[in-house]
């Protein structure tokens, strides 16, 4: 549950500002705890150019919290007019790119929590009560100027993140951090990799499936505690629908192969579906991201083939790391070398075949794209850790996405030049 908690948390954009709300209500009650009940106790200890009037006070506060409302307005809607651009000119899939990024909503909190805090402070600062100078002033000028600063970092940060390079990276990275954290998960020593699945239905006399509840795409898998439960009860899960596969209401998630009688336990539960996909564990995802960005423009309405070519050589970067991964079941055993969990897995040509499909067959007719797919491709075959396996995928792309190009378009240099990439590409992954 606290997993799932702080997934919901971390794709929520609300979370963050209600947090840093929370903390300026607090610290708007100690200050008007300081200045109401221990003001005695502590004024010998707080210099006289941070104390003010009570009517000096009220005013400070009252121009602050309308200063700060105006500017959590102006970033709201200028958080609005990215979201547009992101939109129609790159992909709707990447909105939760700088939608969710912890400094977009860092910057909302900061905000949100420093109207809060004056115009709470400003409820309590009364003259009939107060007949000493107080402090909440000076701690609200204090949050207006450390906002400014965040305000003038937002505004250099909406700067470069309509930079569709900017955008690229952000991509790239989070795939990279995906792909990581699912190189961890199968470097475990009890997780063995197998392109056929063990046989089960032998050893097992009774077999449990548990169906979706809702619909939508499978965005997270709780491994850790299918494999405990299966463990526990003495089973076999067998996780039928992997990442990023769209499930129904009668969608089969998981098939329990057990011998005794199971708990009554949804195992749907451990599986986060939503209405769109994730790439906290979903790479194919990833890749199809910023895939789109250069599907988008490929497109006649934009015609920018560089941007395209951009996206490609940094799809190799992707590939190259996701390489690495090996593709098939892989199977957790336990300590006494019996099957717990088994999990599909996307092999590394189903992610090739994702990155380079649609961009080869929309962007057919120019030679820039092509010429940048060989690069990537280029770029895999003389990676250190390209195995024979991974050359024989690399090889059988290149020829699918030579094909997929109309030659006719192309001029003598061009077909020069990429007859040359293509037959060094055909010699490397041919050498071992």
């Amino acid at each position: 549950m606290l997993k799932r908690l702080i997934i919901k948390m971390r794709e929520s954009i609300w979370f963050i500002p209600s947090f840093y709300s929370v903390l300026a209500s607090l610290l708007s009650l100690a200050t008007v705890l300081i200045d109401t009940t221990f003001n005695a106790e502590v004024k010998d200890y707080i210099p006289s150019y941070l104390r003010t009037s009570v009517d000096l006070a009220q005013t400070i506060l009252g121009t602050i919290s309308g200063a700060l409302l105006t500017m959590t307005t102006i970033t709201f809607s200028t958080i609005m007019v990215v979201l547009t651009m992101y939109s129609s000119q790159f992909s709707p899939r990447t909105l939760q790119t700088f939608l969710n990024a912890p400094s977009t909503q860092r910057v909302l909190g900061l905000f949100m929590g420093g109207f809060v805090y004056s115009i709470l402070s400003l409820l309590f600062m009364r003259k009939q009560s107060i007949t000493h100078e107080v402090i909440s002033a000076s701690v609200a000028v204090f949050l207006a100027v450390v906002c400014l600063a965040f305000f003038a970092y937002f505004i250099h940060k909406v700067g470069t993140s309509i930079q569709v390079s900017r955008l690229i990276r952000e991509l790239v990275e989070d795939v990279l951090r995906t792909i990581e954290s699912n190189q961890a998960i199968v470097n475990e020593d009890p997780v063995v990799t197998t392109n056929e699945k063990p046989s089960l239905s032998t050893d097992y006399s009774r077999v449990t499936e548990f169906k979706s509840t809702t619909f939508g795409y499978v965005q997270y898998i709780h491994f850790d505690a299918l494999r405990e439960w299966a463990e526990k009860n003495d089973a076999v899960i067998d996780v039928t629908t992997p990442i990023g596969s769209f499930a129904g209401t009668e969608t089969t998630l998981a098939t329990v192969y057990h011998q005794q009688t199971l708990p009554e336990t949804d195992l749907s539960a451990h599986f986060k579906i939503g209405v769109e996909r994730s790439t906290l564990q979903d790479i194919e995802y990833g890749i199809e991201k910023i895939s789109e960005i250069g599907l988008r423009t490929l497109s006649p309405g934009i015609n920018d083939p560089n941007t395209a070519v951009r996206c490609i050589h940094s799809l190799g970067e992707v590939l190259q790391c996701a390489s690495r991964l090996p593709g098939g079941m892989t199977v957790t055993y336990t300590k006494e070398n019996r099957p717990s969990l088994i999990v599909p897995r996307f092999s590394f040509k189903d992610y090739l075949y994702a990155a380079y499909s649609q961009m080869s067959f929309y962007g057919r007719q120019d030679a820039s794209v092509l010429n940048a797919m060989l690069d990537s491709l280029l770029y895999i075959a003389r990676a250190r850790s390209s195995c024979e396996a991974t050359l024989y995928d690399v090889r059988r792309i290149s020829e699918y996405v030579w094909n997929r190009f109309d030659h006719s378009f192309f001029e003598a240099l061009d077909t020069e030049k990429l007859v040359e990439k293509q037959q060094t590409l055909r010699l490397l992954t041919s050498a071992k």
